[in-house]
C-alpha cells in the first residue's frame, strides 16, 4: 500500500453486497475517505451512510455525481446498469472505478472507454483479484521464467447459488449468468498471465431463465498454450488455478480469486521443453543421473535402498509453499491503484488497462454467441 500525498474522496453508487465490501476495503486505506453514497432508494443510502460513518446520502445517482467534494466514484450497481452509470459519472467529470464485468457487452464497453478517453478521465474495471499481492507475485514468476515456458493454465470458479429467477445471478435482464458473475475471474487471470488468445471455444448449460448456470472456456494461444477455464452457479468447483510450464507448476490455492497461498513444484530438466527430432543430443534421464550419484555416495545408497522410487519422485518434484496474505478484505488494493493513478495524472492503470477490459468483453461476447445467449443490450 502506498503512502498518501493527498486525500482522495470517494463516492459510491449502489448499496448492495459488493459496495459494502468495497467500502470496508476503504476503511484502513491511508489517504482514502468515503464521503458520499447514493442509491435509487434514499433510505438504503441513509442506512449505508450510518453504517460507514458517511455524512452524505443521496436518493439518486445524479445528485452524487454533481457533488463537488467527490473526487472519484466506485460503481457497484447491477451489471445491466454499468454502462449508463459510467457515462453518467464521466459526463459529470468524475473518474470511475466500475465493478466487473465492466459492461454487458463489447459495444457498451467500447462506448464507455471512448468517452473516458475523450474526457481525459481515469476509468478502470474493478477486477480486484489482479491487485492482490499473491496474484502479482504469480505474474512476476511467470514472466521471469520460474516454471519455464507456460504450457497450460486451468482455473475454475464455482459454488452453489440458490435458484431465484429474479436475482442478479439468474435474471437475464440484470446481466445474470455464471460467465459475467464468475467466469470473468478465470478469464481475467488468463489474460493477465498469458495475454490475448488467438481463439476461444466455449460450452454452457443454460438455466430456465436463459442465462448460463455453468460454462467452460478453452482459450488457445499463438504459442500453443491452452487455458481451460470454467464457472458454475450449480455446485462447488476446486476454485484453484494451476499454471504448468516446461520446468514447473504453480498452484494458486483456493480461492484463486482472493488467494493467500500458492505452491510451486519444480520438474527435473528434460531438455529445453521443446519438441526434438529423434537422434538429437539429449541429457541423461534423472534415473541415470541418480544412479551415477548413488554409486559414489553411501548416504544416497541408503536413502535409495530405503525409499526407492518415492525418493526419486521427491527429487524430481520438490514443492515450495508461499504464504502472502492480503490486508483487510483485499478490496483496498484496487482502490490504492486508482488513487496512485489519480495522484500521478494517469488516466489508465497498467495493471488493468482498458484495452484488455475490452478484449475480455469481446471474448465473452463470442462465447455467448456460441451458446446463443442474447441480452437485451445486444439487440440495440
Amino acid at each position: 500500500m502506498q503512502t498518501p500525498s493527498r486525500t482522495i474522496r470517494w463516492g459510491i453508487l449502489g448499496t448492495g453486497y459488493i459496495s459494502r465490501a468495497f467500502a470496508e476495503g476503504l476503511r484502513p486505506l491511508p489517504g482514502a475517505q468515503l464521503v458520499a453514497i447514493a442509491s435509487r432508494t434514499l433510505s438504503n443510502a441513509q442506512q449505508f451512510a450510518r453504517e460507514f460513518g458517511v455524512t452524505k446520502a443521496y436518493g439518486s445517482y445524479e445528485e452524487l455525481v454533481q457533488d463537488a467534494e467527490v473526487d472519484v466514484v466506485y460503481i457497484g450497481t447491477p451489471n445491466s446498469r454499468h454502462h449508463d452509470d459510467c457515462l453518467l459519472c464521466l459526463g459529470a467529470g468524475k473518474p470511475v472505478l466500475c465493478e466487473k464485468p465492466f459492461a454487458m457487452n463489447a459495444r457498451e464497453a467500447s462506448e464507455v472507454i471512448e468517452f473516458a478517453r475523450k474526457q481525459h478521465l481515469f476509468c478502470m474495471e474493478a477486477m480486484w483479484m489482479r491487485f492482490l499481492p499473491l496474484v502479482q507475485r504469480v505474474r512476476q514468476m511467470v514472466q521471469s521464467g520460474a516454471i519455464g515456458e507456460v504450457c497450460t493454465l486451468t482455473a475454475e470458479f464455482g459454488y452453489p447459488a440458490a435458484f431465484d429467477p429474479s436475482s442478479r445471478l439468474f435474471n437475464r435482464e440484470l446481466g445474470g449468468g455464471a460467465l459475467l458473475d464468475r467466469g470473468v475471474y478465470p478469464l481475467s487471470l488468463a489474460y493477465f498471465l498469458l495475454g490475448e488468445p488467438e481463439s476461444v471455444v466455449s460450452q454452457a448449460a443454460i438455466a430456465t431463465t436463459g442465462v448460463d448456470e455453468q460454462s467452460s472456456y478453452l482459450l488457445k494461444y499463438e504459442g500453443g498454450q491452452l487455458a481451460m477455464l470454467s464457472a458454475n452457479l450449480r455446485t462447488y468447483a476446486s476454485n484453484e488455478a494451476v499454471i504448468t510450464g516446461t520446468r514447473g507448476q504453480i498452484r494458486i490455492h483456493a480461492p484463486f480469486y482472493k488467494p493467500h497461498q500458492l505452491s510451486v513444484r519444480t520438474f527435473a530438466a528434460a531438455g529445453d521443453g521443446s519438441s526434438q527430432a529423434s537422434g538429437g543430443n539429449r541429457p541423461s534421464s534423472l534415473k541415470q543421473i541418480v544412479a551415477s550419484a548413488v554409486r559414489d555416495n553411501s548416504l544416497l545408497q541408503r536413502l535409495y535402498l530405503q525409499f526407492g522410487d518415492p525418493f526419486l519422485k521427491r527429487l524430481r518434484q520438490p514443492t515450495k509453499t508461499i504464504l502472502e496474505p492480503y490486508a483487510g478484505n483485499g478490496y483496498g488494493y484496487e482502490a490504492a491503484e486508482v488513487m496512485r493513478c489519480l495522484r500521478s495524472g494517469e488516466i489508465e492503470s497498467r495493471i488493468m488497462p482498458l484495452d484488455e477490459t475490452l478484449a475480455i468483453q469481446k471474448a465473452m461476447d463470442e462465447m455467448r454467441r456460441q451458446w446463443g445467449l442474447v441480452y437485451s443490450q445486444d439487440e440495440i
